[in-house]
């Protein structure tokens, strides 16, 4: 195996273990973050862009337990490509700037429930209204 090669798979587990500490912060864990990630984006099946990235993880994940757990695997493997670690690079990208595929299901999750909130408040406030209109209704027939 190359030089090469090492190179690309020592850049992506790099790349790898960045993304990862950046998925920890994310969800105030110590360690892994971009396994707790998959599993929270794998729930949240109506995540835009869920499609596209969750494969990918998977298989960058699986890479990455390979290269990390056999020995000469990061000497011997070659599946990383150039383009990989770009992909990694704008998903780390889009993770820091929180339009990754999980952080905007949140942002649309939390506005819903908001929503949700709002319309059972004002629901509530018509109700009283219409029984306080029906009760003045019911003394003015009754009293006046």
């Amino acid at each position: 195996m190359s030089k090469k090669q090492k190179r690309l798979n020592e850049a992506f587990l790099n790349l790898y273990i960045e993304i990862d500490k950046a998925c920890c912060q994310k969800f105030g864990i110590s360690t892994g973050g971009l396994s707790d990630y998959i599993n929270r984006l794998i729930n949240a099946r109506f995540a835009p862009g869920r499609d596209e990235v969750l494969p990918k993880l998977v298989k960058y994940k699986n890479v990455k337990d390979r290269l990390a757990r056999e020995g000469g695997a990061l000497e011997n493997d070659a599946e990383i490509i150039k383009p990989d670690l770009k992909w990694l690079e704008r998903f780390k990208k889009t993770l820091d700037k929180k339009k990754d595929p999980f952080s905007v299901y949140l942002r649309k999750a939390r506005r819903y429930a908001r929503r949700r909130r709002f319309l059972k408040r004002i629901s509530v406030a018509l109700l009283l209204l219409v029984i306080a209109a029906a009760a003045a209704a019911v003394y003015m027939m009754f009293f006046k």
